[in-house]
């Protein structure tokens, strides 16, 4: 692998910054969102938009097709089954992540047929019909997850190729050319929805998960100076490709995060902690010298600095933000992204066998309904509000939220009564703490089986075709 190093310095306009609301849903799918209706108070609420997970950034439990329901990774069990259109009944083995997938496709045929595979699932994922339906749900902005490979040399390339990572050889990728990525956005930016660019996975795994691209093997990002400067590389490339769009595109891309849940359950005694602040600071530097400052005063894309609690403290997460930025990039451009998951909220989580903070059942009743919704308008309304109260961030963001209840799809609320409520109160949640936006994990889940339910906004909008 060989990463980008070139400057494309230019003037950058400011992106509009839109939100799709919840009324206007209402209006569009009114036999499916009929509870909508009576949160009028609603009208600007800040849901901005949808995730396109699963798309350039394969999670194989995305496409378990059925026979698991974990939701993300388990180290001893691969549940990625299939990988269509052209590997639709699989390889004749699971696969990880998507390292993993590519890996063993060149092994059982060749690199040719790995490029082929993930270049037609890419081709095919994401349709003009789906961004057609955007649009129609007044989705004003998409965030697209995309691994280190769309940031290296062989992206400038306009055919993909397989690279190997770094730390791992028996982990492969096929990269992301920058012509196909700059045609994605035109695709998006021709129906007037924003794109969010988001690095997902760095070189060698900068997170344990199989979004880190190289699970379950051991991330390496954090413990090699190589590969963390091959990751500023990376951020640097990021910015000379944004740089190096058309204006009529870079106006529609709306924000960037240069790296996706640093560190996530990796950092639990305290020793990545020095690391990960000294890489994030240098990384938002590139960003802050090439973007930022070289614009000369037009507006920029925001820039979601995405941090995760399972690596670093709420209050350590503040000191880094007011430590890293002026209190002027504060109210300007920086954002700080924390994500949000009652699957994973032990204090209001549900699930049907009476292990959770409420059991699925009581919604049977208006009783049981009621604390139900009062205890998921309680997390929503608490998720983010520590860093409003307690480190004085203006900008703050939920970049991925769904409506599980439980990390355990099969185990999970279902029916329209409970994942109503969770859209609900999320988004009243939300609104009153004065979020800047929060996007929905994920546009679609059509091979995920239990987990679509509550993990598909199209599915639950009810035009998920059948």
């Amino acid at each position: 692998m060989s990463v980008i190093s070139h400057e494309l310095p230019r003037s950058l306009p400011q992106p509009t910054i839109l939100f799709f609301t919840l009324v206007s849903l209402v209006s569009a799918f009114p036999m499916k969102l009929t509870g909508l209706l009576i949160l009028p108070a609603l009208a600007s609420a800040t849901l901005t938009g949808v995730n396109l997970g699963g798309w350039y950034l394969i999670e194989e439990w995305m496409f378990s097709n059925g026979q698991f329901d974990r939701v993300a990774e388990m180290s001893d069990l691969p549940q990625g089954v299939i990988m269509p259109p052209l590997l639709p009944d699989g390889l004749g083995e699971n696969w990880y992540g998507e390292g993993d997938l590519v890996n063993k496709i060149s092994a059982k045929y060749d690199d040719d047929f790995a490029v082929k595979v993930i270049e037609a699932h890419r081709d095919s994922y994401i349709t003009d019909e789906d961004i057609k339906k955007m649009k129609e749900s007044n989705i004003t902005a998409v965030r697209m997850p995309l691994g280190w490979w769309a940031f290296v040399e062989e992206s400038l390339s306009d055919t993909p190729v397989v690279i190997t990572d770094p730390a791992h050889s028996d982990m492969k990728f096929v990269t992301i050319t920058h012509d196909a990525l700059a045609s994605q956005i035109k695709r998006f930016a021709d129906e007037g929805i924003d794109v969010l660019l988001d690095i997902h996975a760095m070189p060698g795994g900068s997170s344990q998960g199989s979004y880190s691209g190289i699970f379950p093997s051991t991330p390496m990002f954090w413990d090699s100076g190589d590969l963390l400067n091959q990751g500023l590389d990376i951020v640097t490339a990021l910015c000379d490709f944004y740089l190096g769009l058309d204006s009529s595109l870079q106006s529609h891309v709306t924000g960037v995060t240069l790296i996706n849940e640093p560190a996530h359950n990796m950092n639990s005694e305290g020793a990545l902690t020095e690391k990960l602040t000294a890489w994030l600071s240098q990384a938002i530097d590139i960003y802050r010298q090439k973007v930022v400052l070289a614009a000369e005063n037009v507006p920029v894309p925001m820039l979601y600095v995405n941090l995760i609690e399972t690596a670093l403290q709420p209050q350590q997460i503040v000191d880094f933000f007011h430590d890293t930025f002026s209190a002027s990039e504060l109210e300007e451009w920086a954002i700080l992204d924390i994500h949000h998951y009652f699957a994973w909220d032990g204090g209001h989580n549900g699930c049907y066998d009476g292990s959770c903070a409420y059991t699925c059942a009581d919604s049977a009743t208006s009783e049981g309904l009621d604390s139900i919704t009062s205890l998921i308008g309680d997390g929503a309304v608490s998720s983010h509000q520590f860093f409003f109260d307690n480190g004085t961030i203006p900008l703050v963001s939920c970049s991925e939220y769904s409506l599980a209840t439980y990390d355990l799809s099969a185990s999970s609320c279902r029916g329209s009564t409970i994942l109503t409520a969770m859209h609900d109160e999320q988004a009243k949640g939300f609104e009153n703490q004065g979020l800047y936006g929060a996007y929905f994990w994920t546009w679609k889940m059509p091979y995920g089986g239990t987990h679509e339910e509550a993990w598909s906004l199209k599915n639950f909008l009810g035009i998920e075709e059948s």
